[in-house]
């Protein structure tokens, strides 16, 4: 089995074979406050060999921040390959979509990476959350700075 692609979306599903996806492809969060909640979905194509269909495979999948500490907890799940169509060519491999939406609340600013792991194929996917409004003006210091408790 290989994961042929995956990618970050606002939305997707997988449905008869095919994967759909809405606004997909991006890699930056923006934000006027955090921690803030990050509605995005995750669009996985993997391929079996002939060989490898008729079984579960565990899928993994986990985010961390940028020192690896995990946000959310990992997320387990099987994907049932099916049998091959019988109008398909021998040798031919199967493509599975899979898609998972979610709700991710991220707790401030910076990078976050999504890794995605069937057997032994991984893939990893990074974001940037960043600040986007308007940011408050501080007046420059004058004089010497007063000491307070």
């Amino acid at each position: 089995m290989k994961i042929d692609y995956a990618l970050l979306a606002d939305a997707a599903q997988a449905v008869g074979g095919k994967i759909f996806i809405l606004g997909g492809g991006w890699n930056v969060f923006r934000a006027p406050n955090y921690p803030a909640m990050v509605p995005l979905a995750v669009a996985i194509g993997v391929s079996f060999a002939p060989n490898e269909l008729g079984t579960k495979y565990p899928l993994a999948m986990v985010v961390a921040d940028e020192a690896g500490v995990p946000i959310a907890p990992q997320v387990n799940f099987e994907i049932e390959t099916g049998q091959i169509a019988p109008d398909v060519p021998t040798g031919v491999a199967t493509k599975v979509p899979v898609a998972f939406n979610i709700g991710l609340m991220v707790p401030r600013p910076g990078r976050y990476g999504l890794v995605v792991s069937i057997g032994f194929s991984r893939a990893e996917l990074l974001f940037e959350a960043i600040f986007h409004g308007q940011r408050v003006q501080f007046s420059p210091p004058t004089g010497a700075p007063e000491r307070g408790n």
